[in-house]
């Protein structure tokens, strides 16, 4: 199974390939901005007649530094209920193609965000781990709200 591996703060994070409709470079979109209680619902964009909110990683998982840089990207996602929601992270990192086993169970402390969020962990190299992210739960816009 293929996984996209992107940055949040210096941290990698991973979803499958298969909930990811399209990445956009986010310099090249044009969000209609909403005055919401949230502040991590950034507002919505119109892709190809679609209606899409967008919702900004780094602000839903509480990290400080959410600004904007050339490399952010917003990556459209696809949703368990089959609707599209844009998420916006720092950058794209790279593609694994991954056997299933590879994944190993997240510890209950000493990760960042909520566990509920968390599929478990991949080891990328010796240095390095990935966060693998349940983007459905991630997702669940009512329930986060």
């Amino acid at each position: 199974m293929e996984y996209v591996v992107f940055k949040l703060n210096g941290e990698n994070y991973t979803i499958p390939l298969e909930k990811i409709k399209e990445i956009l470079v986010y310099s090249q979109v044009i969000i209609t901005e909403l005055f919401a209680e949230e502040a991590w619902i950034r507002g919505l964009i119109n892709l190809r007649g679609e209606v899409i909110p967008i919702v900004d990683l780094r602000a839903l998982f509480h990290i400080s530094d959410t600004s904007i840089s050339d490399n952010t990207v917003i990556i459209v996602t696809r949703t368990e209920e089959d609707k599209l929601i844009g998420i916006i992270v720092d950058n794209i990192e790279s593609i694994l193609d991954l056997d299933r086993q590879t994944i190993v169970s997240a510890p209950d402390m000493g990760v960042s965000i909520d566990p509920k969020y968390i599929d478990g962990l991949i080891k990328l190299n010796d240095e390095q781990m990935t966060i693998l992210l349940n983007i459905d739960t991630v997702l669940k816009i009512e329930e986060t709200a």
